[in-house]
């Protein structure tokens, strides 16, 4: 009788796989956001979210007293809709927007290519690796 032997594999690992694998990761060639896709969030169903996440932001830098220099990252930038908005609202707090350096950490290049055509206009670095945050 022939032993099945199963491979165990940490939970991150495992998810890391199912979302990022080249040939088969969720994120890595098709767009799952908004009506068309697998699931919506709530950027895409009001930018009142966006709207008040960048106000909560531009309220944690005027507590910090206003630093010359911020990142303002957005973890998984899906189909770029949140830092669109958040790029839009900032652009009325100008002092606020002069300071802040945007991020959007996204490790798929399908994901990247629409953030890019949505933020054409905005000035945006992209990073595929938490390292690669430089202090402004």
């Amino acid at each position: 009788m022939k032993q099945n032997k199963k491979k165990i594999i940490p939970l991150d690992k495992f998810i890391d796989f199912a979302l990022y694998n080249k040939k088969r990761g969720f994120y890595m060639k098709q767009n799952p956001f908004g009506s068309k896709g697998d699931f919506i969030t709530a950027p895409d169903i009001s930018i009142i979210f966006s709207e008040m996440i960048t106000i909560w932001i531009v309220s944690f830098w005027e507590y910090l007293k206003k630093p010359k220099k911020i990142n303002i990252i957005d973890m998984g930038g899906g189909n770029g809709e949140m830092m669109s908005r958040i790029m839009k609202t900032s652009l009325k707090f100008s002092s606020f927007n002069r300071s802040c350096n945007f991020i959007i950490f996204e490790r798929s290049d399908y994901l990247k290519k629409i953030q890019k055509k949505k933020l054409i206009n905005y000035k945006i670095n992209w990073i595929n690796s938490l390292e690669k945050i430089e202090n402004v």
